[in-house]
C-alpha cells in the first residue's frame, strides 16, 4: 500500500515539475560522467599544452552549452569517455582538438548526411568496437590475479555495469562496493591487549570503534571469569578491583560506539567493579555523559587525550567536560572517588 500510494503521488505531480526532477537527476549523472572523463584525460595528458583541467570551469561550460542547446530545441550532452580517448589516441591532446572534433561532426552531418546514411551498419559496429578497445583499461586485467578477491570482484562489477548499464551507474556501484568492503575491513581491524596487575586490569583498545565493530568491542571489553568471581566473593566489600578501558589507540566514531561503551560500563558496574575510561576525546566523553543512566558517571581527561569528533548530534543541555576533571565510574555501593 505504501508503494502504491507513493507511485500515485508521483504520477499526480504536474508534468513540467516531473520533467524538471528527471532533468535534474539526469544533469547530475551527466556532470559526474564529464568529471570522470576529465579525470581520465588529465591522467593521460599530464604534459599537455593546456595543463590540467578545472572541474568547476568544465561544469560551468557544460551547463552553459546545455542551456543554449535547450533554447535552440536541441538535446544536451556531456563529456564522452570513448570519443575523448579516440581523440587522444589520434593525437588530439590540446583543448582545440575538441573544438575541431565538434566542427567536423557538425559539417559532416550538415553537408554529408546522405553519404553518412549510406554507410553499412557493419562499419559502425566496427567503429564502436574500436572505441571500446581504446576505452577499456586492459592493464587492469593483470591485477585480477594479484589483488584481493574483493577488489577483483569490484573491478568485474564496474566493468560489467559500464558495458551494460552506463558509466555513471557503474561508478556509483563501485563506490558502494568499496565502502562496504572498507567498513568490513575496519570492523575486523579492532583488537585489544590486556595487562593485569594487583587489583587493576588494563584493556588497551586498538582500531576504529563504530557501528560495524561494536559487537567485536563487546567481546574485547567483556568481563572475564575473574571479574565474575570477584563479584561473588566476600572481598568485594574490602578490596577494590579496577578495570581501565584505554582508548588512546582507538577512535570512537559514532553513536553505536558510544552505546557499546556504555553497555560495557554497565556490565562492570553490575558486578561491583570500578571502571576507568581513559584517553577519550572531549566529544566522546560528552556523548557518554548523555547516554549513561548513572548519575555518578564521570570521565577522565589527560594532557595527551586525542582530539576528534563523534558523528552524531550534540545533546542539548550538555556542556563540554571541564579541563582536568577526573572521570571515574564507581559501583553504586562503593561511593565515589578516583581509584
Amino acid at each position: 500500500m505504501g508503494l502504491c500510494s507513493a507511485l500515485a503521488r508521483w504520477r499526480a505531480l504536474p508534468v513540467p515539475l516531473l520533467a524538471d526532477v528527471v532533468g535534474a537527476f539526469d544533469g547530475g549523472a551527466e556532470s559526474l560522467r564529464s568529471l570522470l572523463t576529465l579525470q581520465l584525460v588529465d591522467g593521460l595528458t599530464r604534459d599537455g599544452p593546456d595543463g590540467r583541467g578545472r572541474a568547476s570551469r568544465e561544469c560551468r561550460a557544460l551547463g552553459a552549452g546545455n542551456a543554449v542547446a535547450g533554447f535552440c530545441g536541441g538535446m544536451g550532452g556531456c563529456g564522452l569517455l570513448g570519443q575523448s580517448l579516440v581523440n587522444l589516441s589520434s593525437g588530439g591532446a590540446a583543448r582545440a582538438s575538441g573544438v575541431f572534433y565538434v566542427a567536423f561532426v557538425f559539417g559532416a552531418l550538415a553537408a554529408g548526411g546522405a553519404l553518412l546514411g549510406a554507410l553499412p551498419v557493419a562499419a559502425l559496429v566496427g567503429l564502436m568496437l574500436a572505441v571500446a578497445k581504446h576505452t577499456f583499461s586492459w592493464s587492469s586485467l593483470r591485477l585480477l590475479g594479484r589483488c584481493r578477491a574483493a577488489d577483483a570482484a569490484t573491478i568485474l562489477l564496474v566493468s560489467a555495469l559500464t558495458a551494460t548499464r552506463g558509466l555513471a551507474l557503474a561508478v556509483a556501484s563501485g563506490i558502494v562496493a568499496t565502502c562496504v568492503r572498507f567498513a568490513y575491513d575496519s570492523a575486523n581491524d579492532l583488537y585489544s591487549s590486556h595487562e593485569a596487575a594487583l587489583g587493576v586490569r588494563t584493556v588497551d583498545l586498538h582500531g576504529t570503534l563504530f557501528f560495524g565493530s561494536a559487537a567485536a568491542f563487546k567481546d574485547h571489553a567483556a568481563p572475564t571469569d575473574r571479574d565474575r568471581a570477584y563479584a561473588r566473593s566476600w572481598r568485594r566489600r574490602w578490596v577494590k578491583r579496577v578495570v581501565v578501558l584505554d582508548f588512546l589507540q582507538c577512535r570512537v566514531c559514532d553513536a553505536s560506539a558510544v552505546a557499546a561503551i556504555n553497555d560495557a560500563v554497565d556490565a562492570y558496574r553490575d558486578l561491583g567493579l570500578t571502571v576507568v575510561l581513559r584517553h577519550l576525546s572531549r566529544d566522546a566523553a560528552l556523548f557518554l555523559r548523555a547516554a549513561s543512566t548513572r548519575a555518578d558517571v564521570v570521565f577522565d581527561e589527560r594532557d595527551d587525550d586525542p582530539s576528534y569528533y563523534v558523528a552524531a548530534t550534540t545533546p542539548d543541555g550538555l556542556g563540554q567536560p571541564k579541563q582536568g576533571q577526573t572521570v571515574v565510574v564507581e559501583p553504586a555501593d562503593e561511593g565515589k572517588g578516583a581509584p
